[in-house]
């Protein structure tokens, strides 16, 4: 092994080591930011110990609102949305398993959308008990959310998915339709991926450029959020991201709908549903909110005009008013404080 991969292959070892230590460390630089921009209005908290641990961001009160980032990504892509809310919702964004602060199990199968699904049951007792929540979630977050909700609509009053499907209807999509199947085709290139390859080829490096660069270049984000971004991309974050895909994303022409759909095939959220889409997202094929339709009770659906795939942060304002809709608030928003 060369020098530098080794050193590279250390320093990810001792960044998990990190992530597995003691909750009782400085604040995180991302909430230092949002901070200084809202009034020291948010903390930083922990749930669970170790590899199962999950860093979250809170503020505001009222109805609870949790926040489910997707990839590569951690709970900052919410930033927007927090503050907006806050002054009339208890807001809540997490570090979803092995993004950023949060623990990063080592087996795979800590990473299947069941077990996650289990592991955001128990984080939203935790933070809301006897609560039902309104649960929102971007890209993995939001197949994520979408799939909980299809298995504890118990638990969630409403629903907000951003750039994504449930990973049922994924599956279905990238099972039988081969224009799906052609722009899902990296799926199958992260799950090749190991530690020693993200390390080696600087896969960290080149998903920041392709997520992030463009971003902080039209100024949609600051030069230090960019930089934010890029240090939670470490290459064990990284590889934590890739074991989503190595789990839940079988080479598409083995896919078996009734043995990897989860929870069900044709699984169906009994709730409102709000699905936001970019006009130029290219990550899913045209017709998913039409598919989407038969995955909630009631479906809103919402474009983006000029929106790429990040659509919490790429126009905040769209984003903002839609969420608000949704939610009930008189305009969208939250009322002027008296």
């Amino acid at each position: 092994m060369r020098g530098d991969r080794l050193i590279g292959l250390l320093a990810s070892v001792l960044s998990a080591a990190l992530v597995a230590a003691s909750p009782a460390q400085a604040e995180d630089p991302a909430l230092t930011l949002l901070n200084a921009t809202s009034a020291g209005a948010f903390r930083q908290g922990w749930s669970g110990e170790g590899e199962d641990r999950i860093h979250y961001v809170a503020g505001g009160s009222g109805p609870t609102v949790v926040f489910v980032h997707g990839f590569p990504s951690f709970w900052y892509a919410w930033r927007h949305q927090l503050q907006a809310f806050a002054p009339c919702r208890r807001v809540i964004a997490i570090d979803a398993p092995g993004a950023n602060l949060s623990g990063r199990p080592g087996v795979r199968e800590a990473y299947r959308v069941a077990r996650l699904a289990e592991r955001l049951d128990a984080f939203i007792a935790e933070v809301a008990p006897g609560e039902k929540i309104t649960l929102v979630g971007h890209d993995w977050g939001g197949a994520l959310a979408w799939s909980y909700a299809e298995w504890r609509p118990q638990r969630v009053a409403r629903l907000a998915a951003f750039s994504a499907p449930p990973f049922d209807l994924f599956l279905e999509l990238a099972a039988t339709d081969p224009a799906q199947r052609e722009r899902s085709a990296y799926m199958q290139r992260f799950r090749a991926l190991d530690l020693e390859a993200i390390i080696a080829r600087r896969v960290d490096s080149a998903l920041w450029t392709a997520a992030y660069a463009e971003m902080v270049a039209r100024g949609v984000l600051t030069a230090q959020e960019g930089a934010l971004f890029r240090s939670a991309l470490s290459p064990s974050a990284v590889d934590a991201g890739m074991d989503w895909y190595r789990a839940n994303v079988p080479p598409f022409e083995t896919i078996d709908l009734d043995r990897d759909s989860w929870p069900a095939r044709d699984a169906k959220a009994e709730l409102s549903v709000l699905l936001v889409e970019g006009e130029r997202d290219r990550t899913f094929v045209p017709e998913l909110a039409a598919r989407a339709r038969a995955h909630a009770d009631t479906l809103q659906t919402v474009t983006l005009p000029g929106v790429g795939h990040w659509t919490p942060f790429e126009d905040p304002a769209a984003a903002n008013a839609a969420l608000g809709r949704f939610l009930g608030l008189p305009e969208g928003r939250c009322p002027a404080a008296e």
